[in-house]
């Protein structure tokens, strides 16, 4: 429909109604898609098993609620069913299984646990200062995560789950083999370090981090970080590590409020050299009101840890605060990555 016929729809009470109750409805999907993470029933349907009973009993579930669950998730292309009662795994359901190499099981059940719960705090993020993992938890997400090495743990798989998939988009669209040291802030196992090393074997490279993602990134976590230099430390206490030409901040900024990121962004700058390069990769929000997910889970990170999703207009002021400026941005292969480049404010370019 175009034109009049649109106008016509959108005034359409029947219609209207239709999409309201879409809308409201769309946490089953949530609910259902986790559950069948959670269960492992594409584990069990890799394994050939397709009689929806046979599923169920692998599981110990009851049958003919299964069924159920499976017709339902047919619907969103999870699972097909072919003959009736008999299932076969999508290739979209086969990124809930455990076996696959990109899964985003992980990543299913976690939004699934206290990421929805934390939701039914919206009213009181709206309205107070504390955010909705706070008012959940009781302390700040990631204070929560450093008391509960288990859940940290889980949540750096979801991390990898949801960005891996953006590292060779970030490696084959900027030309790393131009620098000499690379320094990644806030780079957690390595993975984006250890793609760079592998595209880039004469850089020399240093990653910055907590201590915990550190330990993770020297267990080879993230892939193999040949000659890199490790810096346990808190961005915010401690110095960034010296005369990097590369900085690399990368989901970082999302995280935190304007003053926060200032603070990060100014640390890079007094350690970088004076024509380094800082990359900030990210997902900048669109400058007009062109449709998106950014603006979903802007509101995300601002109930988890009272962060923003910006526009590339904000980082570029972000920067000038910190005495950088905006370079350039780059287009990647991948939808939900950019890479923001800045300089010094004095560099010459």
């Amino acid at each position: 429909m175009s034109g009049k016929s649109d106008k016509d729809a959108n005034a359409d009470p029947a219609l209207l109604h239709k999409k309201m109750l879409q809308l409201l409805s769309s946490l089953w999907v949530t609910r259902a898609v986790g559950t069948f993470a959670r269960l492992g029933l594409a584990d069990v349907m890799e394994d050939g098993v397709a009689d929806h009973a046979a599923i169920a009993a692998a599981r110990g579930l009851i049958p003919d609620r299964l069924y159920r669950l499976l017709r339902a998730l047919s619907t969103l292309g999870i699972v097909a069913e072919p003959t009736r009662g008999h299932f076969t795994l999508t290739p979209l359901g086969r990124l809930l299984s455990s076996h696959s190499p990109h899964n985003t099981r992980t990543t299913a059940i976690f939004l699934n646990d206290y990421f929805a719960d934390m939701w039914t705090h919206l009213d009181d993020a709206l309205a107070g200062e504390r955010t909705a993992f706070e008012a959940l938890k009781g302390a700040p997400f990631f204070e929560w995560l450093a008391r509960n090495p288990g859940e940290a743990r889980r949540f750096d798989r979801m991390m990898l789950e949801v960005h891996g998939p953006e590292t060779p988009a970030i490696v084959a669209a900027y030309d790393f083999s131009r620098f000499e040291h690379v320094v990644d802030i806030g780079g957690g196992n390595g993975s984006l370090l250890s793609a760079v090393l592998a595209a880039c074997p004469n850089l020399r490279a240093t990653l910055f981090d907590m201590p915990e993602a550190v330990a993770a990134a020297k267990r080879g976590e993230g892939g193999p970080l040949p000659g890199v230099s490790f810096v346990s430390a808190d961005i915010f206490t401690t110095p960034a590590p010296a005369g990097g030409d590369l900085y690399l901040i990368r989901h970082l900024l999302h995280d935190y409020e304007d003053d926060d990121c200032i603070r990060i962004l100014a640390n890079v700058r007094r350690a970088m050299q004076p024509q380094g390069r800082v990359l900030v990769l990210e997902s900048p929000l669109p400058s007009d009101e062109s449709p998106g997910p950014g603006r979903w889970l802007d509101l995300q990170v601002m109930l988890l840890c009272g962060g923003r999703e910006r526009t590339v207009e904000e980082y570029a002021a972000l920067f000038t605060k910190a005495g950088l400026r905006l370079a350039r941005t780059i287009a990647t292969e991948h939808p939900a990555m950019t890479v923001v480049e800045a300089v010094a404010d004095d560099a010459r370019v």
